[in-house]
């Protein structure tokens, strides 16, 4: 935590703050980021690879609807998380992770990511590989991983 705020230095087009705070306490994340965050406006609300760190598929929407919940008309979601649909070992090397005493980490269908999003406006082209979404030519990626993602806009 030191490091990153020694990194992050705010500008005068706006100012950057590392929240340490628990996923499982939204509330505290969001009265935290209320110091930096202007609640009036628009702000982009990123879940990238976390939820999985929440076993329990419900208590990982309630955080996520408990976040969003917080955040003004505009604002937008990114999410993204991990799978085993496109390879079947996936499953398995996740298994052994767990296993070996690591913090666990659950992987969801690309359903329950895309339950995620109920209530927001999904953006095209929606629940996908994260490699599909708004794919880049230039770089050399699979198609289809195991990470599937999406952003949503709050209405």
């Amino acid at each position: 935590m030191a490091h990153a705020r020694a990194l992050l230095v705010g500008t005068a087009e706006g100012r950057i703050a590392y929240i340490d705070g628990d996923l499982h306490d939204p509330a505290a994340v969001i009265a935290e980021a209320g110091r930096t965050l202007d609640f009036q406006q628009p702000i982009g609300l990123i879940l990238s690879g976390v939820l999985g760190h929440v076993p329990d598929y419900e208590a990982a929407r309630s955080i996520t609807r408990q976040l969003l919940a917080s955040l003004p008309s505009g604002s937008h979601l990114s999410l993204d998380d991990g799978t085993s649909l496109i390879s079947a070992e996936m499953q398995q090397a996740q298994d052994d992770h767990n296993d070996s005493g690591a913090v666990p980490y659950t992987l969801r269908s690309p359903d329950q990511i895309a339950g995620f999003f109920d209530g927001l406006e999904l953006v095209e082209p929606g629940v996908v590989p994260c490699p599909q979404w708004r794919p880049d030519d230039a770089v050399d990626t699979p198609a289809d991983i195991d990470a599937f993602g999406g952003v949503g806009r709050k209405r």
